[in-house]
C-alpha cells in the first residue's frame, strides 16, 4: 500500500487515480497521520459475497479446533442417522 501526503494529492491527483484504477491503494497522510484511502471500485458485483463468503470459511477453520458443545453432537448425531 502506497502512501501519499495530502499536499501530494492536490498536485498530482490524476497521477494517483491512474495507480488507483492499475490497483493500487494510497492511503493519504497529513501531518503524518492518515486521513483518508484511495482505492479502486469493484467492478465485480459478487466479489464482496465472495470476500463474505471466505471470511465465514476462515471463521469457522478458525473455529474448528474448539471443542464441541452438545448440541452440535446431537446435531450432527441426527444428521448421521438421516442420510
Amino acid at each position: 500500500m502506497k502512501t501519499a501526503t495530502v499536499r501530494d494529492a492536490q498536485h498530482h491527483l490524476s497521477k494517483l487515480l491512474i495507480e488507483v484504477a492499475e490497483g493500487e491503494e494510497i492511503v493519504l497522510t497529513k501531518r503524518g497521520e492518515a486521513v483518508a484511502r484511495l482505492m479502486p471500485i469493484r467492478s465485480d458485483p459478487f466479489e464482496s459475497e465472495v470476500i463474505w463468503k471466505n471470511s465465514i470459511r476462515q471463521r469457522d477453520e478458525a473455529l474448528s479446533d474448539l471443542p464441541k458443545t452438545d448440541r452440535d453432537l446431537v446435531a450432527e448425531m441426527r444428521e448421521d442417522e438421516r442420510y
